[in-house]
């Protein structure tokens, strides 16, 4: 059974929050929930949670039992369950949840538009070949002349389209369905060749501290934390780092001094977690670094799009402009000799 998006998540609970923060008991507030939705079929799913809550399972029990909801969530509101501190830890879900669907748009929109502009620039430099091009060559042998080798093979290649067009659709047809289909590894790929560097360790910066700030604050001490952050990473490199990071701090070594020396974070956010251990205000700083890790995040891949969109277009357009110089130079040159 499909479980619920990040936005339905995180929307069910900040809802049972806001219902904790006006006095009202969980079973009631999801009740509501249910009442205020629209769609049958989410209604039904949530319907679950309401029956189990009123036979008086826990809120985690009933969860678990719908098979609608992250099982990250479930642990998480189970802990929070036993620490007391369920309002804080559906506050730190929602917040959570919300991050991880805003990273996800951002990589979705990484990928997606710069495919579609590369589309659309394929399609105008095919028209190009298969319809105009013959139109000069017909030009050329009218004045007994002959194009340049450049615009021969443009045409040659143009010929070949239109006389394998068919299959050429099956092919782009079959790629589509199967981008489609394994868009979660497409999506990984793209990722592991593109977003290196400076944007991939803010990434990894904004999915840990996320993670970390969600967990200190439901009451989990930092050992746990860090091996739940580490088994919901799903970069491999990223998940070995931090479970470093969790046996140098089950030597003994201080938190702060753990995450600095593997490098997860930059030096400024490693400065602000050493106050904040200090402090005892871990999970508040972790929420500050990972609110603003998410903006650097978000920041880098908008300026990783904008520089794919001209790229693509300066490229596009050197082929096109190449092949019309092939063409209308020569050309040019004979109807000046005529």
């Amino acid at each position: 059974m499909k479980q619920f998006s990040l936005q339905y998540t995180s929307s069910f609970c900040m809802s049972l929050h806001l219902a904790m923060q006006a006095g009202i008991a969980i079973p009631e507030g999801v009740s509501m929930f249910q009442e205020e939705e629209t769609d049958s079929s989410l209604r039904e799913r949530v319907a679950v949670v309401t029956g189990e809550l009123e036979m008086g399972e826990t809120l985690s029990a009933a969860l678990r039992k719908s098979a609608a909801f992250p099982d990250y969530m479930i642990d998480m509101v189970e802990v929070g369950e036993k620490t007391g501190k369920l309002d804080d830890t559906l506050l730190s879900l929602s917040r959570y949840y919300d991050r991880q669907e805003n990273i996800k748009k951002s990589i979705r929109s990484a990928v997606t538009y710069p495919v579609m502009l590369l589309a659309v620039l394929l399609l105008v430099l095919v028209v190009f070949v298969v319809k105009i091009l013959p139109i000069f060559y017909d030009v050329y042998k009218q004045l007994n002349a002959e194009m340049s080798g450049v615009a021969m093979v443009a045409l040659n290649f143009g010929n070949w389209l239109r006389a394998s067009w068919v299959p050429i659709v099956i092919v782009v047809a079959v790629v589509a369905v199967l981008c489609i289909v394994f868009r979660r590894q497409v999506a990984f790929v793209f990722k592991k060749l593109f977003m290196g560097g400076s944007l991939g360790a803010s990434m990894l910066t904004a999915r840990f501290s996320s993670i970390l700030s969600m967990t200190l604050s439901s009451g989990m001490d930092t050992d746990e934390a860090l091996t739940m952050a580490a088994r919901l990473t799903e970069d491999k490199a990223a998940s070995a780092r931090i479970t470093e990071v969790a046996a140098q701090a089950g030597l003994g070594v201080s938190f702060a001094q753990c995450v600095a020396d593997t490098g997860i974070f930059p030096m400024l956010y490693n400065r602000m977690l050493s106050i904040g251990v200090r402090t005892g205000a871990s999970d508040t700083v972790m929420e500050e670094i990972a609110s603003r890790s998410g903006e650097e995040a978000n920041t880098k891949l908008e300026a990783f799009i904008g520089k794919i969109e001209p790229t693509l277009v300066i490229i596009m357009s050197v082929l096109v402009g190449l092949l019309l110089l092939s063409v209308m130079l020569p050309l040019a040159s004979i109807m000046s000799a005529i």
